[in-house]
């Protein structure tokens, strides 16, 4: 089974609410609410990480939208955020992990306007339809503080190249 994912609304446009959408025979999206990200955005200023927000944030949506598959499935990306593939991959690996669930081969490749998971993302983020979850604050901090220890790792191997992100 091949599933692909779309994004409608960066993540650091705070001005706006953020829907990742999958689709594969079935549609299902998520909508992470520009408050949250407002405030998401803070916490991390605070700790020094605002580089990291970006990346992180957009990798606990893909999570998200993962966590109902049960088996392996192929993983279609579009490269919201070019060249960092793998910071992105290492976040979505962490969180599954993390909370046991499958290891997923991921992907990164250009989707298009086209296929149905764009306009999956575009309806919901235009209004046209309703997501199937709305992130909240407290869900998206319990689900990084529970990896907060495989993410420190990655962090780590990163270190050196902090100052390209």
């Amino acid at each position: 089974m091949t599933c692909q994912i779309d994004q409608s609304g960066k993540i650091e446009q705070t001005n706006k609410n953020t829907v990742l959408a999958m689709s594969n025979k079935k549609q299902y999206s998520i909508v992470i609410p520009r408050k949250i990200k407002r405030q998401l955005q803070e916490i991390y200023r605070r700790k020094g990480l605002t580089r990291f927000f970006i990346y992180q944030i957009f990798s606990l949506g893909i999570y998200f939208l993962l966590e109902p598959i049960k088996q392996t499935t192929k993983i279609i990306i579009d490269p919201e955020y070019p060249g960092k593939n793998k910071i992105i991959t290492s976040f979505i690996k962490a969180f599954l992990e993390t909370n046991k669930k499958p290891i997923h081969e991921l992907h990164f490749k250009r989707i298009g306007n086209k296929p149905r998971v764009h306009y999956a993302a575009h309806d919901v983020f235009t209004g046209k339809k309703k997501a199937n979850k709305i992130l909240t604050l407290k869900e998206i901090l319990e689900t990084i503080k529970k990896a907060d220890g495989r993410l420190r790792e990655c962090l780590s191997t990163l270190v050196g190249a902090r100052t390209r992100l």
